[in-house]
């Protein structure tokens, strides 16, 4: 009898290990989607990713875009002008990040630093 409860009760333990495994990993939501579109007027950078790494990319964003850490807000969104008058649209929510960047208000240089700071997000999103 003893035998069949301490089976019965490693059974158990073991449904609810794995129970919780799945909701951490569902919780996590590791899943990393990055959608770039470079039309003739627009660069645009659709971002989703963990929650949990929303802090890192923010932060990434702010030291190359800003000294005033105006990127590290969990949630904004609206248009900003950042001090060599790149022009660009940001929404962020954990998890999430959206840059819009108007091809006709920048020049050249403002798209390139756009662009190698989206493979930057690329990079440390996919680093451990």
């Amino acid at each position: 009898m003893r035998k069949i409860i301490l089976v019965l009760l490693i059974g158990v333990m073991m449904v609810v290990g794995f129970g919780l495994f799945v909701a951490y990993k569902i919780a996590s939501n590791t899943d990393i989607a990055i959608n770039v579109n470079d039309s003739e007027d627009q660069y645009q950078v659709d971002a989703s990713y963990g929650k949990s790494q929303s802090r890192k990319v923010l932060s990434y964003i702010d030291a190359q875009l800003s000294k005033t850490k105006q990127f590290r807000h969990a949630k904004m969104e609206g248009a900003i002008e950042l001090e060599d008058h790149t022009k660009l649209f940001i929404k962020t929510k954990p998890g999430r990040l959206l840059i819009k960047v108007n091809k006709n208000e920048n020049d050249s240089a403002s798209i390139e630093r756009i662009k190698t700071l989206t493979e930057g997000i690329k990079i440390r999103l996919t680093e451990n």
